[in-house]
């Protein structure tokens, strides 16, 4: 018989709610289980293309004086253009804005208005590739940022939005030269810190990350994004108090982002903490049934956890199928998460096919693990972990 797949989803949903509440709730006044001993390192943070995109209305033009009186019919066109900037909210809006700057270069404008003229530009064209950008036209985005940048290179926001562009390409040398270029512009824009730390932290540099993200902070105190990241930096460096103070505030900051939730919950399990790891995904699954991520951290709880009383075969293993069926296939560790739950349930002929997967794709850091846990599923045995390796996705922001 053939299952509704929307009926298998939602059952997926309600009984791995219910299994981690009432798991954790019977458990609640028992405290945490023994502080399992680590095998492994925390892996490297996901890279998937799950970057969001946090819309801020941008400034006016860094110079936006009233261009002055005259009668040369290119000063004219100037003015008519700086005329069109406060109705220009649509792409050809802007186009309209940038022709007509043209037209009154090549007319003759004076210096003064011509100096103006190229700066409405450029800042048509980042205003024009930001609009790009929330359409998911990047390379349009990108070639605006740049044409920006080379008419006004002080005009930080091109700088920084083409800064983003390169990070989305990967290239991460290029982006990261506009995001300390942008800050020498203008040191007080906090999305330039906080997308310098994303950088910052994909490169392993730890200490630097935590550094971007305190000044992102201290410029938006109420930026749980910042917090959560800087929570991932404290966690590599195993300042794990640090880490769950962040973790908590970003939670404060922002209760329904079931990302963040889920965040908190890897670093719960990965302290021993289970019944307050299984709390959060739980909350995390209820608040986005649809985030991939919930699901896998909830599979390795329930396959992988040392504390028989957390783990569940089968909602295990239906939730890691669950992982994947939402983001697939592209990320080693659900496949890694899969096998285990695979395993879990003594299916090992099928654990092993999903592991080779993993030692196919994982990066070199990974391979000798991921061979380590081939031999072990050979052997017949399943595999027991403290709780999910914390991961996260790079959150660069425009604007």
């Amino acid at each position: 018989m053939k299952v509704n797949s929307a009926f298998a989803s939602l059952y997926v949903f309600v009984a791995l709610a219910m299994f981690l509440s009432d798991t954790a709730a019977a458990l609640a006044q028992e405290g945490p289980g023994p502080r399992p001993v680590r095998k492994d390192s925390v892996a490297d943070e996901e890279t998937e293309e799950t970057t969001e995109r946090t819309a801020r209305q941008p400034a006016e033009p860094a110079v936006e004086p009233e261009p002055e009186a005259a009668e040369a019919d290119g000063d004219t066109l100037i003015r008519r253009a700086y005329a069109m900037t406060s109705g220009a909210k649509l792409p050809d809006e802007l186009t309209q804005v940038i022709e007509l700057c043209e037209q009154g270069l090549a007319a003759g404008a004076s210096p003064e208005n011509s100096e103006y003229g190229r700066k409405l530009m450029a800042w048509s064209h980042n205003r024009r590739g930001e609009l790009y950008a929330a359409d998911g036209r990047e390379e349009d985005a990108f070639a605006e940022f740049s044409l920006a940048a080379s008419l006004d290179p002080n005009l930080w926001r091109a700088v920084h939005n083409r800064g983003v562009s390169y990070a989305q390409m990967g290239k991460q040398k290029e982006a990261l030269a506009d995001f300390n270029r942008t800050l020498q512009l203008n040191s007080n824009y906090s999305n330039a810190w906080f997308n310098r730390g994303e950088l910052r932290y994909e490169q392993g540099d730890f200490v630097g990350a935590i550094q971007d993200y305190t000044q992102a902070v201290r410029l938006r105190p109420r930026d749980a994004g910042a917090y959560n990241s800087r929570g991932h930096a404290y966690y590599r460096l195993g300042r794990t108090r640090e880490a769950m103070t962040d973790y908590d505030q970003a939670v404060r900051l922002n209760p329904k982002d079931a990302a963040i939730l889920t965040n908190r919950g890897d670093a719960y399990a990965h302290q021993g903490l289970y019944a307050q790891a299984a709390q959060d995904f739980r909350e995390a699954i209820k608040l986005n049934d649809q985030l991939g991520r919930a699901y896998q951290s909830a599979a390795w709880l329930m396959s992988t956890c040392p504390d028989a009383r957390f783990r569940n075969a089968q909602l295990g293993l239906e939730s890691a199928r669950k992982a994947i069926e939402l983001d697939g296939e592209n990320d080693f560790r659900y496949l890694e998460t899969l096998a285990a739950a695979m395993a879990n349930n003594s299916m090992f002929d099928e654990a092993l096919e999903a592991q080779a997967k993993v030692a196919a794709i994982a990066p070199e850091t990974e391979t000798a693990r991921a061979q380590r846990r081939i031999e072990l599923y050979k052997a017949g045995r399943a595999y027991r972990e403290g709780g999910a390796r914390t991961q996260q996705a790079r959150q660069l922001r425009y604007r």
